[in-house]
């Protein structure tokens, strides 16, 4: 679908150091699916059990706490089967859509709408 619209993007290319041992070496790491770099952002996708896709999520906090700059999105996998619908490439009747989570992974961003100008009164 990035390439039927002609956007740019790179497979798995940088892999963050999440973990560490006593000596500072690393030990665990997490690569992100995709990098869209007119974006300047890494995508990640998964369509896992529940088991894994909580394993994920704590990677995902983990990059977010060690790397703030770093702009990740997770797709899960409500998000690719809506996809599959919206393109048409699946029928609505053929894809069982998971209910969705209440909140994404990651830190809470909370606007003040009046710092934005807007009228909350």
């Amino acid at each position: 679908m990035l390439d039927f619209y002609d956007v740019a993007w790179d497979y798995e290319p940088r892999a963050f150091a999440i973990e560490w041992d006593d000596a500072g070496e690393p030990t665990k790491y997490f690569r992100p699916d995709f990098y869209l770099p007119d974006d300047d952002l890494y995508i990640e996708i998964t369509t896992m059990n529940q088991k894994l896709v909580t394993k994920k999520n704590q990677k995902i906090r983990r990059l977010r706490d060690l790397y703030p700059e770093i702009r990740c999105k997770v797709f899960y996998q409500r998000d690719y089967l809506h996809l599959l619908v919206k393109y048409e490439l699946a029928e609505p009747d053929d894809v069982t859509l998971p209910t969705a989570p209440t909140r994404i992974p990651g830190p809470v961003e909370v606007t003040n709408l009046a710092d934005r100008g807007a009228d909350v009164g």
